[in-house]
């Protein structure tokens, strides 16, 4: 490690924004000052989020001269994040006043494409640009917005209604997060260098490393919804596709022993090897391929690693602007205003009595609430479970209501082919269908 430096370089943490200053170091993690990036464990975990130094990149500061000077904007509506959930706010705010100032930040390109397809996608023939349906800047003068991409929220001051930024500080009249989930990366694997498919981005790296792979030998550490659709998916091309996941059958928490079992078959029967009740413990990395080690003692040869652990919030927005939290941040069930008036929430980053609202279906619904809400108009929103259908081609999945654990299922149609159950406990009533 040298210190004194010439010249001081500074990285940014694509994950959350986090800058590392080679002349401050990160002293809590035993890195001193003037300490190269270079130089730093390949180990070192981002303070804030916990991952690796290969998701930070160089980063040269932006000397921001007045507001309206940059983007033509000096205050109006601040949409944070692009993805699903922002383009859709925009969109609905755009049905209702046409030239009311907005401001998109979003830490990627503002790219609009369909999230859900990514794990569908990485077993096809595609490539990115049949993804995007638009790139970022033309949706943005297709709906007279300004965007500034490539650049991460430090902040919101709900006090003076500022949201302060990696290239500069933004008023606004309201404040709309849209900003999305990140991968939950469980605390044993936090130095290991793991593919997700949480974004674009993501899926574009894990798809140019299957394609330059001649025999790849793949791990899918989850199998949840997303770890069971990337199984499916990746099977055509990879030498061979693991699964390990710590409930007995795969999607334990959404379907019942009975579906799951039928799920499991399905899995093997197309060649996916699904570990159940096992662990991960740390992971090797080696020359060429990684040492995925286990619990029970076994350990598993793997040329990439997939994450699939489900999805937490980031509560560092939240913390900077006060905003109440559990699990995601706590909105009105009717105009999903946060804690802070004229700031305002949808998507993956809200919560609903705890339980985070991960689905597409009820962002458009959840835009139209926003944007009426902003300009002084009422279309409340009613929240409702949505119906979830797990992106499993050759078996199809779909969920529907919210499953009660405790609560008995019921089999109303099982033959060869299709399996149908039921669970009813008062009002309440989820169903589940397996196959076709």
């Amino acid at each position: 490690m040298r210190a004194g430096l010439e010249t001081k370089q500074l990285y940014i943490c694509r994950a959350c924004g986090l800058i590392y200053d080679e002349e401050k170091g990160d002293p809590d993690s035993g890195i001193a000052p003037g300490t190269r990036f270079e130089d730093i464990p390949d180990d070192w975990e981002c303070p804030l989020c916990g991952v690796t130094k290969t998701d930070f990149e160089p980063f040269e500061p932006f000397e921001a001269p007045d507001v309206g000077e940059v983007l033509g904007f000096n205050g109006g509506i601040v949409v944070v994040g692009a993805g699903i959930a922002g383009w859709n706010v925009v969109r609905a705010i755009r049905g209702i006043d046409a030239t009311i100032p907005v401001l998109m930040i979003t830490a990627c390109s503002g790219d609009n494409y369909h999230k859900p397809q990514l794990s569908v996608a990485i077993g096809q023939d595609t490539d990115r640009a049949s993804l995007v349906t638009t790139v970022g800047r033309d949706q943005a003068n297709e709906f007279g917005i300004s965007l500034l991409a490539d650049t991460f929220v430090i902040g919101i001051d709900s006090t003076t209604r500022r949201v302060r930024t990696t290239r500069g500080t933004y008023t606004y009249t309201a404040c709309v997060i849209a900003a999305g989930a990140r991968p939950f990366r469980p605390p044993a694997l936090a130095g290991a260098a793991l593919f997700t498919v949480n974004h674009i981005d993501d899926w574009e790296r894990l798809s140019a490393m299957i394609a330059n792979s001649v025999q790849t030998r793949a791990v899918v550490i989850g199998g949840g919804l997303i770890g069971c659709e990337l199984a499916e998916n990746l099977v055509s091309k990879c030498q061979s596709v693991t699964v390990i996941e710590k409930q007995d059958l795969p999607l334990g928490s959404l379907i019942p022993e009975k579906a799951g079992q039928r799920l499991l078959e399905h899995l093997n029967d197309i060649d996916v090897n699904f570990l159940g009740s096992s662990t991960v413990t740390h992971v090797v990395e080696g020359d060429g391929c990684s040492t995925v080690c286990l619990e029970a003692g076994t350990t598993l040869e793997a040329d990439l690693i997939i994450l699939a652990t489900g999805l937490v919030t980031d509560q560092r927005i939240a913390k900077s602007a006060d905003l109440k939290f559990d699990n995601g941040l706590i909105v009105d069930s009717k105009t999903l205003e946060t804690s802070q008036k004229g700031i305002y929430a949808l998507g993956d980053c809200i919560a609903f009595e705890g339980r985070p609202s991960r689905y597409v279906e009820p962002i458009i619904k959840q835009a139209k609430a926003i944007a009426h809400a902003i300009v002084g108009k009422a279309a409340p929103y009613e929240h409702r479970e949505p119906v979830v259908r797990v992106k499993t081609p050759k078996l199809p999945i779909t969920i529907e209501g919210l499953v009660q654990p405790e609560t008995a299922w019921i089999t109303k149609v099982d033959t060869e082919t299709l399996l149908v159950m039921e669970q009813v406990d008062g009002s309440s009533r989820s169903k589940v269908s397996i196959g076709r």
